[in-house]
């Protein structure tokens, strides 16, 4: 049914008269036909055609189903006459879940059994009787078994089952056999009586008019016409849906008699052909062709065996029959894909959601009675606050009290009351996937509010982010105020929520509603807190509801509609139990049980079985214990346990493969008779359809992962069955079978063994069990999703660790695909579940790794470049742990595995780390926030550490919770126009004041994030000085403006007072924590004391000589001040007198902060941190560290670290104790310029970088880190091996130090006494560092000793930069008068000495290797190349748009590269000077090219900078084709052969070896350097190249 325009609209709205049938992405086919005679048949299908269609339809996202009912099963198991029904019911259940066919019979020379009716209406079962009386014929076995049910509306006759009085019926005890044969020959016998009465009294009744046509027939046909009359010409698309293949036995009917023929024709004691069946079944195929054209007919010969296929005409017709089965089903499939694709505009998720609670809601309202109070009071809330702002109500009750039926009741009825304009949106939470997480939740919601109210649809990147769709709903909320539609939103069971994105904290529930938007919500009162939770943001009591009880009259109201709906009554003593046993549980969920329990109940069942439980769940204890007597103790018990156990559903194909490879319910059911074929044992699909539909009330079907699945319904359904069938080791087996099933491990025709005791004899098998594959991608773009969701759940549950490694945790496989199909974080929330469970180290490292690559795997514009990104990364974080972990050692090789078939599949060469590269998991670092996009200039974390909150330049806010091991971005603040420069979080932990650049203060709710107030006042000052802070009541807002001082009311937005008094601009703020006073000191070296109250000047302490920089107030309400007279105060304020003055600094005083317990101060200076005791005010510790301005210090509460963030780049971690640097952090790579500590956890932000870093500086963090160099200026030069780093040394400026990579040490100093150090390089063969000084000298220095081997003549200048020739013999300087000059190396001679003519500064020079060519580039966006030679300037190159930062030539000779302080490098032809390529290195962040080298071959050319990534571009083609992130500018880049070795401005020696996709030939030397990584399970052969000799310069060779 097509979802219309109208119809859609309508369900937007609310409005669920008109559902259409839910979306399915199942072929599930019914097949029909007698059983004996279409053996083979089915053989092949089973072998043959069943496969190849499951695979077509797992390409296409599709489950494939196949219902054979006779399967597996033996007559005398269906007792109850229950089997046509239930094929019925199964036919319908196709026709309604089927994509495509739906239908498919065979028939062939055989009517089949023809049944007499199990039920028949008591009016029409009197007429016969009255007949059959009047032929003379004895009823007495009519009225015996079939007994009449006054309990039906009309009343009833049923035929009693066959045990009721044949009780060894189907007793297959050995020992009871000869009783089993008696009762079997004793039900022959009635049932031949019941047939020859029933079929001659319908005749004769027939022929009087009594009955009709259509009655008498139902006593002579077969199940197989039945089945034919439901699927195909009761249907009224039987052409698109159903297909039925005949075939005939020729000349069959003269072989009665011999052996096979009984089963291929309906004989009368096996020796007559029965006329009347035959007759019967050539009328039906008769009707055939006029209702179907998809008719398939085959002649085939009879054998003596049947259909034999060692008969090769026969052979060949079973080729040909699974053929046309196979073509017909797919050629439906298709054509029904095509039809679905054609209406694909009502093909979105969020529609299926709608639909899919619509329904639910329909099913919700069917009946319902009563709770009319709950109502008017959920009306009187919508009407009383129609108009005004409010908040959310909340509707709580005990489980099964019936909160979703009122749920669905106000969304069916609330239009009646409040009008048809009314708009109601309802969700019943935990009923499908996209309502068991908030965040789909919040997405469908916000989709469905658009499109009713004509509002545009958020941008994707809103939609996917959570925190960005909490923000985005409440902004929407406002808009919809607006409009004149009202909003209803109906939220039901906030307690089925998963806990995922903290969706249990509610706070992404908007607490502060608009006018005309109206938010109703039900929950448990107990679970998880949530009641509680709402009472602390909702006080009012009136928004509260607490549902009751039923009554007793509202019960028997609600069982007399709930009998009524059914068409059946009960006796007076059959309600007078349940209506007793009501009284002792008023619950909707107790009386539904009831209910259910009585419906079974006929007017002659006999009293002593009126069983009804007196509590819900004893009453669903009941159930279970009557499903086990009636199906089986351990089938039940083990088909309920999967159910239970399933995380997210089982679908009904995934639940009979399941219970298909569970080898005890096999032998449980095959205990009396064997599998029909030894080669295939599975469950018969009959045995879980009759289970299925005795427990159908108490399943919900529901969506997840894209598949139907099923699910108990109600949570006290679920905790009964895992009480009852998951307690001790039932639990661990289920989970086992659940694993082996997602894992596919008896798939694809793996057989499995069984021995099973049959009839107390053993049978063994091993046989395949014919259940569905399970890879992790069905196709290119079609995940497994159903595989990737549950399998490590089902694994970590079943106890198998080992397991979890192999296939899915420890998988790199596993690990892309969850990424692919879900996320990162979805992926981290497996490694979460497993830890909860059990501690695992390897498990934990690994999580902690993919927390800190996910900022890089979520950043879009370069996951586009980094191909190898997430196996790169694993690489370098996790390679120092491979020597002890085993399991971490695995998953890197195949790491190294995937990247060398990747770049094999690519085509193109890639990089991999060598070797440790990037901070491990385990260590300082937790993880970096990368959601801003512009420079942060705040941060504020509230008094309770709950929140942390980040303010920045690209005018956002971001708030992150911090209640959880790592902070998770909540939600986006955004409202300011410019900059934000300053936060403040108020001490009530509810509200926040940001100050920003367009001259405004906002005052935000941080549990809701809506804004509160906007004031508006000059922040001019800002640039020199922005603060902020509130009273300590949370009722004032204190903001400087220069020299005064506004205290604003923070509800309001009112200004209170302003404080005047300063001669010079407030630099620094601060309040007691008595809220008495709020102190201010500027830039007028004063610190004055204002009343909190009324704004009047307490006091004035004019001690200081110099500006003040920074106030702090103990808990004693004593002041604590540091100015730029490098000193400290300490200040009575009761007193009002300077008690301490803290001398010690050298330098101005930065920053300040006071222990928690007020004891001690830590200040920050010029490269010095102090920790002083306040008390005696004395100095403690003097720390020193730090090489630049510390503008942040911070102390754990329990006195314990020190931490100080400085210009330097550094956070140092201190012990507070001893005053030991214990480590320095880097990876901010920025000035740390804001810091926040709570606990052991640190957040450090720069005004210069878009990321928040997070770090735990507990002192066991500290042991795991790189060994890393401290460049501070960026002069820097590695070995090509990467075992030594030359670089400029920290405060000093003509020292350089040796950095030994391999121990992480420096190892010497080499010092230039003639002056500052501006330059440095090592030569090409590692023998020597090369340095230029500020006076004109370049020297040569022995590398491995550290002694001065000799200088080359002074230049004309300061040398500005220089450049090496790579065979180490020419040097050519660039010198601060722009003049430039060679020298040869050997001689140490100068060979020229050039001033061009170019515009601007000089600031990078190359020359070629035959000294040909001379190149520069200035700061003036120009490349000028000189001709050596020729001695004059051959090319003038432009076309850079940024000053030019590097240049390098190839070795060829022929091309030159240029990078820019921009986004561009340039590659040129040097003997042209033509434009080559132009090459973009876009980021949206950091721009400019620091370094470039090409390939050893050419083909490539590297490039690295500020963007933080080494990029590898094709020269032939300009593309780039690879990358890899390395998180710090990127100073170095030293190309080899077959890796290159990096520098960053973090101090990283970072090797990535180049994977070339195309095997090649060694070189003869090669084999001196060793043999070739093994990676075997690439594709095709990988090269990892190694470096060949070249000549060098005979100077330096000697060295």
């Amino acid at each position: 049914m097509e979802v219309t325009a109208e119809m859609r609209s309508a369900l937007m709205k609310g409005r669920m008269t008109a559902l259409p049938p839910d979306k399915s992405n199942i072929v599930r086919i019914f097949m029909s036909s007698t059983f004996a005679d279409m053996a083979k048949e089915r053989n092949i299908l089973l072998q043959k055609a069943y496969p190849e269609l499951r695979e077509f339809c797992q390409k296409q996202g599709l489950d494939f189903q196949v219902m054979d009912m006779r399967w597996g099963v033996r007559d005398e198991v269906v007792a109850d006459h229950m089997t046509c029904a239930l094929c019925l019911m199964e036919i319908d259940t196709c026709k309604r879940l089927s994509v495509g066919p739906n239908f498919v019979a065979f028939l062939g020379n055989r009517y089949g059994y023809r049944p007499i009716p199990a039920k028949i209406e008591a009016e029409e079962l009197d007429i016969l009787i009255k007949k059959a009386s009047e032929l003379d014929m004895d009823t007495t076995v009519i009225k015996e078994w079939y007994l009449k049910d006054d309990n039906a509306v009309p009343a009833v006759c049923l035929l009693q089952p066959i045990t009721s009085k044949f009780k060894y019926y189907t007793d297959m005890e050995p020992a009871n056999e000869s009783l089993r044969q008696k009762d079997k020959e004793g039900w022959y016998q009635v049932t031949a009586q019941l047939e020859n009465i029933l079929r001659t009294a319908v005749k004769a009744a027939h022929k009087e008019g009594l009955v009709t046509e259509e009655q008498q027939h139902k006593y002579i046909k077969s199940v197989t016409e039945t089945e034919i009359n439901r699927g195909i010409i009761q249907s009224t698309d039987a052409n698109q849906r159903a297909v039925i293949f005949i075939r005939n036995l020729q000349n069959i009917e003269k072989h009665v008699g011999a052996d096979a023929v009984s089963a291929y024709l309906d004989l009368m004691d096996r020796e007559k052909l029965n006329e009347e069946s035959q007759r019967l079944l050539e009328d039906l195929k008769g009707k055939l062709p006029s209702k179907l054209k998809n008719v398939h007919q085959y002649e085939v010969e009879w054998t003596d065996k049947g259909v034999n296929e060692d008969v090769e005409s026969h052979a060949s017709y079973l080729e040909r029959f699974s053929d046309d089965f196979v073509a017909d089903l797919k050629a439906m499939i298709f054509k029904s894909l095509q039809s679905e694709s054609e209406q694909e505009q009502n093909d979105d998720w969020f529609l299926t959601e709608v639909i899919s609670h619509a329904r639910f809601c329909q099913a919700k309202c069917e009946s319902f009675c009563g709770r009319q109070e709950i109502f008017d009071a959920v009306y009187s809330y919508m009407k009383d606050t129609a108009k005004v702002n409010h908040q959310p109500f909340v509707i709580h009750g005990a489980s099964g009290s019936g909160k979703s039926s009122i749920m669905a009741m106000l969304a069916q009825n609330a239009a009646q009351t409040f009008g048809e304009n009314l708009v109601t949106i309802i969700r019943f939470l935990g009923t499908s996937p996209h309502s068991t997480l908030i965040h789909p939740v919040l997405q469908s919601l916000c989709l469905q509010i658009c499109e009713v109210y004509g509002i545009e649809s958020p941008v994707e990147r809103v939609l996917n982010n959570f925190a960005e769709i909490v923000q985005y709903l409440s902004t929407l909320l406002d808009k919809v105020s607006e409009k004149d539609r009202p909003l209803l939103i109906l939220l039901d069971s906030l307690d089925q929520l998963s806990s995922v994105d903290r969706a249990y904290s509610l706070t992404w529930l908007p607490k502060s509603l608009p006018p005309n938007v109206h938010i109703v919500v039900s929950t448990l009162p107990e679970e998880f807190d949530l009641l509680k939770t709402l009472k602390r943001t909702i006080r009012s009591d009136s928004s509260y509801i607490q549902v009751p009880t039923l009554s007793e009259q509202v019960g028997s109201e609600i069982l007399d509609t709930w009998l009524a709906r059914i068409q059946r009554c009960l006796t007076e003593k059959q309600r007078e139990v349940i209506l007793s046993a009501f009284s002792h549980c008023r619950q909707p969920l107790f009386l539904k049980l009831a209910f259910d329990e009585a419906r079974r109940w006929k007017s002659y069942t006999p009293e002593s079985e009126l069983r009804i439980a007196q509590s819900a769940r004893a009453a669903i204890n009941l159930l279970y214990e009557r499903l086990e007597v009636q199906h089986g103790t351990i089938f039940v018990s083990h088909t309920m346990g999967y159910i239970a156990a399933a995380r997210n559903g089982i679908a009904e194909h995934e639940l009979e493969d399941v219970l298909s490879l569970d080898d005890e319910v096999l032998d449980d059911v095959y205990q009396y008779w064997s599998p029909p074929n030894k080669d295939l044992v599975r469950i018969p699909p009959l045995i879980v359809t009759r289970l299925k539909y005795d427990i159908m009330e108490y399943l919900a079907e529901r969506q997840a992962d894209g598949k139907r699945v099923l699910q108990l319904f109600h949570r006290q359904f679920i905790e009964c069955a895992q009480e009852r069938y998951l307690a001790g080791d039932s639990s661990r087996a289920r989970h086992h079978i659940l694993a082996d099933f997602f894992l596919g491990t008896w798939s694809n025709g793996r057989r499995k063994e069984i021995t099973m005791d049959v009839n107390g004899k053993k049978e063994y098998y091993n046989a395949d069990r014919n259940v569905v594959p399970q890879p992790m991608k069905y196709d290119d773009n079609v995940f497994n999703r159903r595989k990737l969701n549950e399998v490590t759940f089902h694994l970590l549950h079943a106890g198998r660790m080992d397991d979890i490694f192999e296939h899915t945790l420890g998988n790199l496989n596993f690990m892309h695909n969850m990424i692919d199909a879900f996320s990162v974080k979805d992926l981290i929330e497996d490694y979460n579940m497993v830890l909860q469970v059990q501690d695992n180290l390897e498990i934990r490292l690994l999580r902690d790794a993919l927390r800190l690559i996910k900022p890089t795997l979520e950043f879009k514009a370069f996951e586009r470049d980094a191909v190898n990104s997430l196996s790169a990364e694993l690489i370098g974080r996790l390679s120092s742990y491979s020597a002890d972990f085993v399991r971490i050692s695995q998953i890197l090789s195949q790491c190294l595995s995937w990247c060398s078939a990747n770049s094999v599949a690519r085509g193109a060469p890639s990089f991999v780390p060598q070797g440790s590269s990037f901070p491990p998991p385990g260590g300082p670092l937790r993880t970096t926030l990368a959601h801003h996009r512009a420079g942060i200039t705040s941060i504020a974390m509230t008094p309770d550490g709950g929140y942390m909150v980040t303010a920045a330049r690209d005018c956002t806010i971001r708030i992150y919770e911090n209640e959880s091991d790592v902070m998770e971005l909540e939600r986006t603040l955004t409202g300011h126009t410019a900059a934000i420069e300053v936060l403040s979080a108020a001490p009530n932990n509810e509200l926040l004041v940001s100050g920003s650049l367009d001259n405004t203060l906002k005052v935000w709710n941080l549990e809701t994030g809506r804004l509160v107030i906007t004031m508006e006042e000059d922040h001019a000052y800002y640039q020199q000085h922005a603060l902020l802070t509130t009273t300590m009541d949370s009722r004032k807002v204190v903001s400087p403006a220069g020299k005064l001082v506004n205290v604003w009311d923070i509800e309001s937005g009112k200004l209170q007072f302003t404080l005047k008094g300063h001669e010079g601009a407030v630099s620094c703020l601060a309040v007691s924590h008595n809220n008495q006073y709020i102190i201010t000191g500027a830039e007028d070296n004063t610190i004055k004391m204002w009343s909190t109250e009324t704004g009047e000047l307490k006091n004035t302490f004019s001690h200081h000589t110099d500006h003040l920089t920074c106030l702090r107030v103990t808990q004693d309400e004593r002041i604590v001040s540091g100015s730029k007279d490098t000193t400290l105060s300490v200040i009575d304020m009761e007193k009002g007198e300077v008690v301490h003055r803290l001398e010690g600094h050298s330098h101005p005083i930065y920053s300040l902060t006071i222990t928690s317990d007020g004891r001690y101060a830590v200040s920050g200076s010029d490269k010095v941190v102090k920790l002083w005791n306040l008390s005696e005010g004395k100095e403690v510790h003097h720390l020193q560290g730090h090489y630049g301005i510390v503008d942040c210090v911070g102390v754990t509460s329990d006195n314990k670290v020190i931490v100080s963030g400085a210009r330097d780049e550094h956070l140092n971690v201190w012990d507070f104790q001893s005053g030991q640097l214990i480590q320095t952090l880097d990876g901010q790579a920025a000035k740390i310029t804001a810091m926040e500590v709570t606990g052991y956890i640190v957040v450090t932000a720069s005004t210069d970088s878009y990321y928040t870093k997070v770090w735990d500086v507990e002192q066991s963090k500290m042991k795991m880190s790189t060994p890393r160099f401290i460049d501070k200026y960026g002069i820097v030069g590695v070995t090509s091996d990467a075992g030594y780093v030359v670089y400029k040394r920290e405060g000093s400026e003509n020292e350089v130090n040796l950095w030994n990579s391999k121990d992480g040490k420096d190892i010497r100093t080499i010092t230039d006494k003639d002056g500052s150090i501006t330059c440095l390089r090592i030569t090409h063969n590692n023998n020597c560092v090369v340095t230029g000084d500020e006076a004109g000298f370049i020297k040569l220095w022995n590398l491995n000793t550290g002694q001065f081997i000799r200088q080359l003549d002074q230049a004309s200048g300061g040398i500005r930069c220089f450049w090496i020739t790579r065979m180490d013999r020419y040097l050519v300087a660039v010198t601060d008068s722009n003049a430039v000059s060679a020298w040869d190396i050997d001689s140490m001679t100068l060979l020229w000495t050039r001033k061009p003519n170019c515009e601007g500064k000089i600031t990078c020079v190359t020359m070629t290797d035959d000294r040909k060519y001379t190149a520069v580039g200035t700061d003036e966006k120009q490349i000028l190349v000189f001709d050596n030679k020729l001695d004059k300037a051959a090319h003038i190159l432009v076309g850079h748009q940024s000053p030019l930062t590097c240049l390098s030539v190839s070795h060829n000779q022929k091309l030159l590269a240029s990078g820019s302080s921009g986004e561009t490098m340039r590659v040129w032809d040097l003997g042209t000077g033509r434009l080559v390529h132009e090459l973009y290195a876009k980021s949206p962040v950091f721009k400019g090219i620091v370094c470039l080298s090409f390939s050893h071959d050419d083909k490539y050319l590297l490039t690295g900078g500020h963007d933080r990534s080494l990029k590898m571009w094709d020269l032939e083609t300009g593309n780039m084709v690879t990358a890899q992130y390395v998180y710090a500018t990127i100073t170095n880049i030293v190309a080899n052969r077959d890796n290159i070795v990096l520098t960053t401005k973090l101090g990283y020696v970072i090797i990535e070896d180049i994977l070339l996709p195309s095997p090649r030939t060694p070189e003869p030397d090669e084999s001196l350097l060793g043999g070739q990584p093994d990676f075997e399970e690439a594709a095709q052969p990988v090269i990892k190249v190694r470096s060949r000799m070249m000549k060098k310069s005979h100077f330096c060779q000697i060295l």
